[in-house]
């Protein structure tokens, strides 16, 4: 079978020759790549500004984003094009597998504490408590668990134009990835028709209207989670019909690989997406404090940290006085409106 270990430089035998199908797949897959990786530190820098870690759901975005961030730096792996075998080649195929399954767990987990706030009416697990310790390890743990499951086969190796479970190992990729991962799009669908089906109801219901601002943080919170299974849920159909047909033909589809580069990068494109038009709603929603509002905060904070209080400067001007030189440059540095206020 053609795979890139057949690969040299200036040349691509997995569509006879034609390299630039080769480079376009591969400059579509990092391009891609990089705008996912740029979106990624740019939700950083909101969730690290709007500090979203002091609740439960916020916590699992911060898991979600992690995986899709984990995806953005597969983008830039490459398989060795003198030895797809190698190494560095299965630990890209692992490290692949790893942030894929950070990020259906996450979604899962999601989808689980969206159903539980809807139709049991509680987080699921209490904040502070060893059950959120066990959560948190799961999240890690269980992602980890599964991706290193093909090491005892030793599958892992070339899939085309990038690294994974080698495509002679069909078994591996379905047992270990495309079964477990649609079972689970399944049991999310379900989920979220029981979720929709009672927010609606609840709408429709005239004494919900009376309800108390915590239920109705409740429900938002539930309809803001919801959208995010639904990026997976459309990404995955394409990976699914590649490798499926790698299963049954060997013929290279440029179309279809060209669709599965990106596809990765576009998971985390379509989460940073649904996080700030979700972020843009709690803002308006008065959830969360305006953009330019936040920023003073956070700029006035600065400040504060950074300028010393008229009576630190005098503190300082009476070391110099005694003799201490070592505050000498300190004081010169400073704007004589602060001297004279002290």
């Amino acid at each position: 079978m053609e795979d890139i270990r057949n690969m040299t430089v200036g040349e691509c035998v997995l569509f006879g020759g034609e390299r630039w199908k080769c480079d376009s797949i591969v400059a579509a897959r990092k391009t891609v790549g990089s705008i996912a990786f740029i979106l990624s530190i740019v939700a950083f820098f909101f969730i690290c500004l709007y500090r979203l870690w002091r609740s439960l759901a916020d916590r699992q975005i911060i898991y979600l984003w992690f995986g899709g961030f984990l995806l953005s730096i597969v983008g830039f792996f490459d398989a060795p094009p003198d030895n797809g075998n190698s190494s560095s080649c299965q630990f890209s195929g692992w490290f692949l597998g790893l942030a894929d399954w950070m990020w259906i767990t996450a979604m899962f987990l999601i989808t689980l504490h969206t159903f539980m706030l809807t139709v049991r009416r509680r987080a699921l697990v209490e904040i502070g408590t060893a059950g959120e310790l066990f959560y948190h390890g799961a999240s890690f743990g269980i992602p980890l668990f599964i991706a290193s499951l093909p090491w005892i086969g030793s599958a892992f190796g070339p899939a085309g134009m990038w690294c994974w479970i080698s495509e002679d190992e069909i078994g591996w990729r379905f047992a270990d990835w495309y079964v477990p991962i649609w079972l689970l799009l399944i049991v999310i669908v379900v989920l979220y028709i029981i979720t929709i089906y009672k927010i609606n109801k609840k709408r429709s219901d005239p004494g919900e209207s009376e309800a108390n601002q915590s239920t109705k943080r409740l429900y938002g919170q539930a309809k803001r989670l919801m959208f995010y299974p639904g990026v997976q849920l459309i990404v995955i159909i394409i990976p699914t019909i590649h490798r499926i047909h790698n299963a049954v033909s060997s013929e290279r589809v440029y179309g279809l690989m060209l669709l599965h580069a990106i596809c990765g990068p576009l998971q985390v494109i379509g989460i940073v997406a649904v996080f700030g038009i979700t972020l843009y709603y709690r803002i308006k929603q008065n959830e969360l404090p305006a953009l330019s509002t936040t920023m003073k905060k956070h700029w006035a904070t600065i400040r504060c940290q950074s300028e010393p209080t008229p009576v630190e400067v005098q503190n300082r001007v009476q070391n110099v006085e005694n003799g201490n030189v070592n505050y000498g440059n300190e004081i010169a540095a400073k704007e004589d409106g602060l001297g004279n206020q002290a």
